[in-house]
């Protein structure tokens, strides 16, 4: 699985580039004002797995916290974005690459707001197009 834990630092450039984008989530080097507003993860910039993240909502109320090996790291401010929570597990999309391409996706599931290493992954069905009946 490839994984550049840099790419978390150009996040706010890109938000910067394109601000409001609907793929794209408010994202600074600081906490601004729009994200004191709604909410905000602190995750560090050199950052993977789902360690040393921060999730705080409008009231500056910490909603989930991880710890880990990156807690001496800049970090990004991004808008907060809850997962959906699905038969008592938040879910994630997730895809990944293989040698520079396209490896495939897998379901992330965990109790806790923030997908980590060891949070489980979840069975996926894929179904032909043509029949979806047949795979029942």
């Amino acid at each position: 699985m490839d994984h550049d834990p840099r790419k978390q630092g150009i996040l706010p450039v890109l938000w910067s580039l394109f601000p409001h984008h609907r793929y794209l989530l408010d994202t600074d080097f600081v906490v601004n004002e729009e994200l004191a507003q709604t909410g905000y993860a602190v995750k560090p910039i050199s950052g993977r797995c789902g360690n040393n993240i921060d999730l705080i909502n409008r009231h500056e109320e910490v909603l989930d916290q991880t710890h880990g090996q990156f807690v001496d790291r800049k970090n990004i401010y991004q808008q907060l974005w809850c997962l959906p929570k699905v038969d008592r597990k938040y879910l994630q999309v997730c895809t990944f690459t293989i040698g520079g391409s396209y490896g495939g996706a897998c379901l992330r599931g965990d109790d806790t707001l923030v997908i980590k290493k060891e949070s489980d992954i979840e069975p996926l069905i894929v179904l032909s197009d043509e029949d979806p009946q047949q795979n029942k």
